[in-house]
């Protein structure tokens, strides 16, 4: 077999509780944090929206979406821009507010198995070979779809 069925290239995205994992296809950048503009009347997940590449792109915090802690750690965060999936016209991304820089891994097909897990917006949570956490792999397309339900993913 090919190298392409044997392996995936993913970012591992270190959050308080517990890290993402992510195909590297999925993200676009990594920026500095600023929104462009805050948000009205929305969820504690949603931070508002930032100006990337000419695109206001919707800004959301995985810790509150997640049910995770929040990051208390006093380092600057940073936002992790994603391709948006959902096909839906005129949004092409969406975005997380990190505070920690990810880290790239090469992923064997026989090293990752299912662990135990049931979070809100997480596909799976995996256990891979060498690390010590659990990690889960975030619902990309259910976030995006709250979105969109909210009325968030256009200013």
């Amino acid at each position: 077999m090919t190298d392409a069925l044997e392996s995936l290239n993913g970012l591992i995205v270190p959050l308080a509780d517990q890290a993402l994992l992510l195909p590297n296809v999925a993200v676009a950048e990594l920026v500095g944090f600023r929104l462009s503009r805050e948000p009205g009347n929305a969820p504690p997940w949603f931070l508002g929206w930032t100006l990337w590449r000419d695109q206001q792109v919707p800004v959301v915090d995985p810790h509150v979406l997640l049910g995770q802690q929040p990051d208390e750690t006093g380092r600057q965060p940073r936002t992790l821009i994603l391709n948006a999936i959902g096909e839906r016209p005129g949004v092409h991304f969406i975005a997380m507010r990190i505070w920690s820089i990810p880290r790239s891994r090469k992923i064997a097909r026989g090293e990752i198995a299912t662990a135990e897990g049931n979070l809100p917006y997480v596909l799976q949570s995996v256990q891979l070979g060498d690390e010590s956490q659990a990690l889960c792999i975030p619902d990309l397309l259910g976030i995006e779809q709250t979105l969109d339900s909210a009325g968030l993913l256009k200013v």
